[in-house]
């Protein structure tokens, strides 16, 4: 009875410790959304605002433009005008002191001069015609521009219950994680052209920001936002929690993508998005998930005189003219696994040089053995010693391998190797390892006689 007793406590606080918790997570999206909501829109209305006032300032300085210009040659006939009146009441002035004089006394110059003078009384500027005088008028058909404009404001933004793309599986690989997508909005007529992919260091979730701010965590008002009685909600401050912390990792169509160069043991959170036929904005975020991988990346040993191990060990360099055979730190490659080297550096190439895999560490300077999967520098792939017939590209600077394997009996795998977009696939029986563990692992290795090669490991 106890014991019941003791599992019913456990069952009944797990039950009421899933609400909460689910509460808690719709309330605290709620507010980010509605605080959201107010920041596009205070933007949208500052800058439309701003357009508008702008507009306005224009067609108001272009109204002052025509009406000077439109003045002008108005302004400079009226002064010619009252110019010339002016001078005529000289004239009219001079004429009754002249007629005042008499005849005998007349000067004769004057009376030549006066009369020159007083002929051009009558030369008066052209004044512009009335359909050259500037009517100005201004024109803004506002039964037309409202409704549209008025139609995309109605129409703006778009509330979700969830994102129409969702997370689906996080797997932890060495030094990674592998994350699976899935389309969720099944009603969506369109289709999907492309997804990305974002991470965040730490826990960016609902839950991981209701946390942050609880314990006193960088937070900002959103104004407009309310709780119950009307106060702002307290929002975690974006450029920590939100865009400024997101980085893509991944653009495409796929549904999956392997984020590498992760720190074991830290979290990480992730969300994905989505791009529609016809749509040049991205759709709402997925609901984020947060993973760790607890998986030490894939690195070289770095024990062995004739290599130098650098960049946190995924970085091999022969150093040395002694044949040697540089093995991983550990068994680290198992089934689901894709590893890739990179050539950074390469020497001149052997048909005994090259990379591949390995079941166990062995002695000797050669991969040309039983127990390795082998690719030569010359493109030749070896499996147990024995050459296969298929080449590949032979490796030069900057080409890249890629090796996978999946389980398909206890002692046989199945392992891709893709070169330089050029695949093969070979069925490799194992000696002496169980393959459906979920423990197998293999080593990698590297083997070079000569200096001049330089392969990072990924």
């Amino acid at each position: 009875m106890k014991l019941n007793s003791s599992y019913g406590r456990i069952e009944s606080s797990g039950l009421i410790h899933c609400p909460r918790s689910f509460k808690r997570k719709v309330d605290c999206s709620a507010s980010m959304t509605l605080g959201h909501i107010d920041a596009a829109f205070g933007e949208i209305k500052t800058r439309l605002v701003d357009s508008l006032e702008r507009r306005r300032a224009a067609l108001k300085a272009e109204v002052i433009s025509i009406q000077k210009e439109g003045l002008a040659p108005l302004i400079a006939c009226r002064e010619i005008v009252c110019q010339k009146l002016e001078e005529t009441e000289e004239y009219i002035l001079e004429g009754k002191a002249l007629l005042g004089t008499a005849v005998g006394d007349l000067p004769v110059v004057d009376c030549s001069s006066y009369c020159e003078q007083a002929s051009n009384l009558g030369n008066l500027p052209a004044v512009p015609k009335l359909e050259e005088v500037p009517r100005i008028s201004f024109d803004l058909r506002v039964g037309e521009v409202l409704p549209d404009l008025l139609k995309v404001v109605v129409s703006a933004g778009r509330v979700s219950r969830m994102g129409p793309v969702q997370l689906t599986q996080l797997e932890e690989k060495p030094g990674a994680l592998l994350v699976h997508w899935e389309e969720v909005d099944l009603e969506r007529t369109v289709d999907v052209l492309s997804f990305r992919l974002q991470c965040a260091h730490g826990d960016l979730s609902e839950s991981g920001i209701a946390t942050a701010v609880e314990g006193g965590g960088d937070v900002e008002e959103s104004e407009g936002t309310s709780k119950g009685k009307g106060t702002p909600t307290r929002l975690p401050s974006t450029s920590r929690f939100l865009e400024g912390n997101f980085h893509d990792m991944y653009r495409g169509p796929e549904t999956e993508h392997l984020v590498r160069d992760l720190k074991p043991g830290e979290q990480y959170t992730f969300r994905v998005c989505c791009r529609v036929e016809g749509d040049t904005e991205w759709s709402a975020w997925s609901l984020p998930r947060v993973a760790a991988t607890n998986q030490d990346h894939f690195c070289w040993e770095d024990k062995n005189p004739n290599y130098l191990v650098t960049n946190e060990n995924k970085i091999a360099t022969k150093i040395t003219s002694d044949p040697s055979i540089l093995f991983s730190r550990s068994a680290q490659f198992g089934s689901g696994h894709s590893i890739e080297f990179t050539i950074l550096e390469a020497g001149v190439g052997c048909s005994d040089e090259g990379l591949g895999l390995v079941n166990t560490r062995f002695d000797g300077d050669s991969l040309l053995q039983v127990g390795a999967l082998f690719l030569n520098t010359l493109g030749c792939v070896f499996v147990d010693g024995a050459e296969k017939t298929t080449r590949l590209p032979p490796l030069v600077k900057g080409s890249k391998v890629a090796f996978s394997c999946e389980r398909i009996r206890e002692d046989r795998i199945r392992v891709n190797i893709d070169s330089n977009n050029k695949t093969v696939t070979y069925d490799w029986r194992v000696e002496g390892a169980s393959c459906e563990s979920e423990h197998f692992r293999l080593f990698f290795a590297l083997c070079f006689g000569e200096t001049g090669w330089k392969v990072l490991v990924e």
